[in-house]
């Protein structure tokens, strides 16, 4: 709210707190007669100071008040209720310095060490230096901080409540004390109907047109301001708007839907973010969640509950939108997040909204595989694209879209650590289904993304491979690798050859070829600690050619093509310990996409969620000889706060 001045402002409190239903519920309450007209009659506020008075305060003071305390008494010679636990403060005869007769400073002082910041260096010395304005309160200081000054001028005020056993709370200044407690005066009466004054009409008007302008997506981070102011004043709808913007920018944000599950505002859209926000915390039990249900909606939310837990939640949208949302949810089932991400993005003009209280698609980011593609950039996105009733036009429909550059493989060798471990197998002329019936048992898994195939996340519960389909790139001969499927691990346990030849012979039966690449890079120099490089191409359930590089030395079977000969990425070295695979990691991983003209998509396997199957283990037995040895490490990479 803009401020017009403190004549103005505390005339507007003044008149606020007159009519506010609570304030008369307070005098009815303190059950004397006519308890609201003398309450009313005596205000809040005081007869203005004049400047010899407040002259004569500085003396007595022995310091220049601070701006904006100073041309508060020019209006008011203090103020009544200034917030729940303050009933008087700030008059001219009655402050006074401070003088910390509890000695806190003593005990914050004690606190400071090398670590301490130079805020908290100054709020420990504020105890025995501040102004105190709190004249009658519930245990509550009011202290204005000399030695706390900005650039204007003005003191900050800290607000001590002694019974919370919290820190003091900090202000810039008086001001902006003032400013906060009348924000919270509304903000207490805000739910009541009843509590309607000039405040609460520019707020909800500014609120519709900021709900306008989200629409329209114009300036995002305008209306995000608004949307704050208006929810530190408690206006019923504000909150359920900001959070709305905060949950597609990834800034977090609790959507927990107010009203019936039959209402697809809430049903479809806020309680199953809620729902995300719920499973993915560890300190609560569901019945904090359903709690706050209808009675006869619990049922439903448990069931909604279970649905995000396991990773089958479905989000739905009418109309246009909810037409390329299922053709998305499709694509990105097969790992083509970019490709799922550019048909909703072409269909965000197509959407609209549930009612006036709904200005973005927050529910897609409850659905386990379309919303970890939905990043805080492209959230950002869906907010700036003009849609609902902030469409000026009809919509012209998806136009062309950007063809996608294939990721390639090299990407794998990327990353902040030097270790890390992965397996891939790449088959052709299947799709990702029936990989998964060639190497597992066909039951395909809700979607994993990569920490929760992690070994180190998963234990004793296995490893599951997630599956999908390449994207393609020209191969070396010219033609496309189109028609692949891939399954892809992070993360390897000490491998068995035998089992781990196996997936190439499954993956490419029937007359198919396959590639398969393991990887486990460790860093460590001693033979027991070797890095590992495997590859090798499959034919009709034959190995037609392959390597193995371990610790600098390689064996290899069959006659390799040029591009693919081992010894242009692993050169033999007479010193096992200065071998270093990671650099031909890369180059390895370079031929191969080259030579075939495959590709792996970097985002879906790093961030998004992709269908899972169990495959038979390739770990050596416990006890046992032979093997390559391998280590239990995860591929690094993060998990963006978008992703449910």
């Amino acid at each position: 709210m803009e401020f017009l001045g403190w004549e103005s402002f505390l005339n507007r409190w003044n008149a606020e707190w007159a009519a506010a239903p609570s304030t008369r519920e307070e005098a009815e309450e303190d059950g004397e007669g006519g308890g609201l007209e003398e309450m009313i009659e005596e205000g809040l506020g005081f007869p203005p100071v004049g400047e010899e008075r407040i002259g004569a305060l500085e003396q007595r003071l022995g310091a220049t008040l601070p701006p904006s305390y100073r041309s508060f008494l020019a209006a008011s010679d203090g103020w009544r209720r200034a917030d729940s636990a303050v009933y008087l403060m700030g008059t001219v005869d009655g402050v006074h310095w401070h003088g910390d007769p509890m000695g806190f400073q003593a005990n914050y002082e004690d606190r400071l060490s090398a670590n301490s910041s130079a805020q908290d260096v100054v709020t420990a010395g504020m105890w025995s230096r501040a102004l105190q304005l709190s004249l009658d309160s519930d245990m509550t200081d009011l202290l204005l901080d000399p030695g706390d000054v900005n650039a204007e001028g003005e003191w900050a005020l800290y607000v001590y409540r002694g019974w919370s056993g919290d820190c003091p709370r900090r202000f810039e200044s008086f001001g902006d004390y003032m400013r906060a407690m009348f924000a919270d005066f509304h903000s207490d009466n805000g739910a009541d109907p009843g509590f309607v004054n000039d405040t609460t009409r520019a707020l909800d008007a500014s609120l519709d047109r900021a709900r306008l302008a989200c629409l329209a997506g114009d300036d995002i981070d305008r209306q995000l301001e608004v949307l704050t102011e208006a929810m530190s004043y408690g206006r019923p709808v504000a909150r359920k708007l900001h959070d709305q913007l905060t949950s597609m920018l990834g800034r977090g944000g609790y959507l927990h839907g107010h009203g019936r599950l039959d209402d697809p505002l809430v049903g479809r859209e806020f309680m199953p973010l809620a729902a995300v926000d719920h499973a993915q915390g560890t300190h609560r039990d569901d019945d904090w969640f359903l709690r706050p249900l209808h009675e006869d909606d619990q049922a439903r939310g448990a069931e909604l509950l279970e649905r995000i837990r396991e990773r089958r939640y479905v989000y739905e949208s009418p109309g246009p939108f909810g037409e390329a949302i299922v053709a998305a949810r499709e694509q990105a089932s097969r790992g083509d997040t970019d490709g799922a991400w550019r048909t909703v993005e072409a269909a965000l003009p197509d959407w609209e909204p549930y009612g006036d209280d709904h200005i973005a698609p927050v529910g897609l980011l409850a659905d386990p595989l379309l919303g970890p593609i939905v990043t805080p950039e492209r959230g950002r996105r869906v907010l700036s694209t003009p849609r609902g009733a902030g469409r000026t036009a009809p919509a012209a429909g998806p136009g062309p879209l950007d063809e996608a550059v294939p990721d390639g493989l090299a990407w794998l060798a990327d990353g902040p650590r030097s270790r890390h471990a992965y397996r891939f197998v790449l088959a052709e002329g299947v799709s990702p289904r029936e990989l998964a019936e060639r190497l597992g048992d066909g039951t395909l898994l809700p979607p994993h993304n990569q920490l929760e195939t992690d070994p180190w996340h998963n234990g004793a519960r296995g490893t599951p491979d997630r599956v999908g389909a390449c994207a393609t790139e020209a191969a070396a001969d010219g033609e496309s690798g189109s028609g692949w499927s891939f399954a892809f691990r992070n993360g390897l346990e000490p491998v068995q050859p035998k089992r781990l030849h196996s997936l190439g012979e499954k993956a490419s039966r029937s007359g198919g070829r396959s590639v398969l690449v393991c990887c486990v890079i460790r860093g460590g120099t001693s033979e027991a600690s070797s890095d590992i490089f495997h590859f090798s191409y499959w034919e009709d359930g034959r190995e037609c050619y392959g390597f193995t590089v371990t610790g600098g030395v390689t064996e290899r079977s069959g006659d390799f093509p040029l591009t693919l000969d081992p010894r242009r990425f692993f050169p033999e070295v007479p010193d096992r310990k200065a071998a270093d695979e990671r650099v031909g990691e890369r180059r390895a991983l370079t031929a191969v996409s080259e030579t075939f003209g495959l590709s792996l998509p970097r985002f879906a396997i790093r961030h998004g969620r992709l269908p899972a199957v169990m495959t038979e283990p390739v770990i050596r037995q416990s006890g046992t000889g032979g093997g390559i040895q391998g280590t239990l490490l995860a591929h690094s990479a993060r998990t963006p706060p978008s992703a449910p």
